[in-house]
């Protein structure tokens, strides 16, 4: 009976192990996520807020000029790079979106001269595939 006891408790106590170590590891990776994303927000809104003129924008792309050079960030399907000028940003983006705002509650999908504020969003995948959307507001 002892030794059913002491097997009962070491199954036991290896589930919680597992339990424990798959937290760590969501905690990890999501934390990994975050900074990316924190990283790739903040670059991007310094670029966007410096825009002087947008020559074409779309859902998932802008071409615009900052300090008087052509500059384009662009998205194009699951799994890819978020992109500015060519060099990768974010890595294995699930979705991405550029929503702009004529105020702050006013959106549209193309941008106009009315525009006064892009909306970024896009979706990386965490551990075991947990969604992690990420959203930025920047006047312009």
């Amino acid at each position: 009976t002892s030794l059913v006891i002491i097997s009962i408790i070491g199954v036991m106590a290896g589930m919680g192990l597992v339990q424990i170590a798959n937290a760590y590891l969501l905690a990890k990776k999501s934390t990994v996520a975050a900074q990316q994303a924190q990283i790739t927000l903040t670059r991007l809104s310094k670029e966007l807020a410096a825009i002087e003129t947008i020559s074409s924008a779309t859902a998932t792309s802008i071409t615009y000029s900052r300090a008087g050079l052509s500059h384009a960030l662009a998205w194009t399907s699951a799994d890819q790079p978020l992109t500015l000028d060519g060099d990768i940003l974010i890595d294995k983006v699930q979705a991405f979106s550029l929503t702009y705002h004529d105020t702050y509650s006013a959106a549209a999908t193309t941008y106009s001269s009315a525009t006064a504020v892009i909306e970024l969003t896009f979706q990386l995948k965490g551990y075991n595939d947990i969604p992690l959307i990420f959203v930025k507001r920047m006047a312009i």
